[in-house]
């Protein structure tokens, strides 16, 4: 999952949730999902029985499959949009509480809450999701909230891209065939077929949050600033239109590439089209910086480097600085090597050695010296 978070603190936040999300997993691991009902979810109509028991069942199986409809199994394998959305996965053992089903013209949809109450009696709320029902063969089927709310976004299709967005926006070709250009150049130079992409775009990240079925999950919020998430060949895109190449590159590469490291892969979509609204020589000039106050951090352990602060990443930055300098020595055919390096940190360690003569731990002066260069060149 491929993903570039707008945290106003993102440290501190990915933190306090992975704290939090290994508490929970512990506590629930054991205990199967939870439900039960808001008092104003008619209980007593038969229809709404029968998506109410849907519902149970879905939470309750593993696999999930035969609560869902057959259209959206038969188009991608994770049907389930918002299954993971959350590590190891939504349904992990939080209470479900629904706090609502209603139905229109024969579809029915379900708002429910994912959450719990801590031992100090605060609550303690993961998301609040929706999900819709209607029949399919004579029985009910949920579906992805998506396949509902999209078709109340406008649509342009340019190319070999579906473009959905809000009713706000005044579309841009210019920059939408951009992308499609940007497209065919990454297929071609990595000797992969382009193939047709979904791609989700408005001012605000969390604005495709809710088009995904999300009122609420924990994480939003904060100050608004370029992101976005790719999810198999759909692509969602907050503050930069119809032109966010770094998550693009994801959508059309990742499969065709699975032996690589994280930080080859961030690294390259980095090198390619920037992260967070900004190009890699932006977040090298910050790492620079960053560094130069900070000579106590050791690079030749570069993998345990994680967020500089809550625009640039290490894996953003410094990874796209050893694309680079794989790229200046050997073009495609090497980068296209270093992409089928291996996925284990050891692989990366080596792959760097292999392909630009750097050991391990001679890293730090390394990486250090090639940003200089760099900076001194804007």
């Amino acid at each position: 999952m491929n993903l570039e978070c707008n945290s106003k603190s993102l440290n501190m936040k990915i933190i306090r949730i992975a704290i939090l999300l290994s508490v929970v997993i512990i506590s629930y691991a054991s205990n199967a999902q939870k439900v039960t009902y808001n008092h104003i979810v008619d209980t007593t109509n038969l229809e709404t029985q029968k998506v109410m028991k849907l519902f149970e069942n879905y939470l309750a199986s593993n696999p999930k499959n035969p609560f869902w409809n057959s259209q959206d199994q038969n188009k991608c394998k994770q049907y389930d949009f918002l299954e993971s959305e959350f590590q190891p996965s939504l349904y992990m053992g939080f209470p479900v509480h629904v706090l609502s089903i209603k139905s229109k013209n024969g579809i029915y949809e379900i708002k429910a809450q994912f959450g719990m109450c801590q031992e100090n009696k605060t609550p303690y709320i993961l998301a609040i999701a929706n999900f819709f029902a209607k029949k399919e063969n004579g029985q009910y089927k949920l579906y992805n909230a998506l396949n509902f709310n999209k078709k109340k976004w406008q649509f342009k299709q340019v190319g070999l891209v579906d473009f959905y967005y809000p009713k706000y926006h005044q579309f841009n070709y210019e920059k939408a065939k951009q992308l499609n250009t940007f497209i065919q150049d990454i297929c071609q130079n990595l000797d992969v077929t382009p193939k047709p992409i979904e791609y989700y775009f408005a001012d605000d990240f969390d604005e495709l949050q809710v088009l995904k079925g999300f009122d609420y999950y924990i994480g939003m919020g904060g100050e608004s600033k370029p992101s976005g998430k790719t999810a198999r060949n759909k692509v969602y895109c907050g503050g930069l239109g119809e032109y966010y190449p770094h998550e693009v590159f994801h959508a059309e590469i990742e499969e065709h590439y699975p032996n690589k490291h994280y930080w080859v892969s961030e690294g390259i979509a980095t090198f390619l089209g920037g992260s967070r609204g900004h190009s890699l020589d932006w977040h090298l000039k910050r790492t620079h910086t960053y560094l130069e106050q900070h000579s106590e951090i050791n690079l030749n352990n570069l993998l345990d480097l994680i967020n500089l602060d809550e625009f640039t990443s290490y894996h953003y930055s410094l990874g796209g600085l050893i694309v680079k300098k794989v790229y200046e020595k050997g073009g495609w055919d090497m980068i296209k090597a270093f992409m089928n390096s291996g996925k284990s940190n050891n692989d990366y360690y080596h792959a760097i050695e292999k392909y630009l003569g750097i050991k391990r731990n001679n890293l730090n002066a390394y990486l250090r010296q090639e940003l200089k260069k760099e900076f001194e060149k804007q």
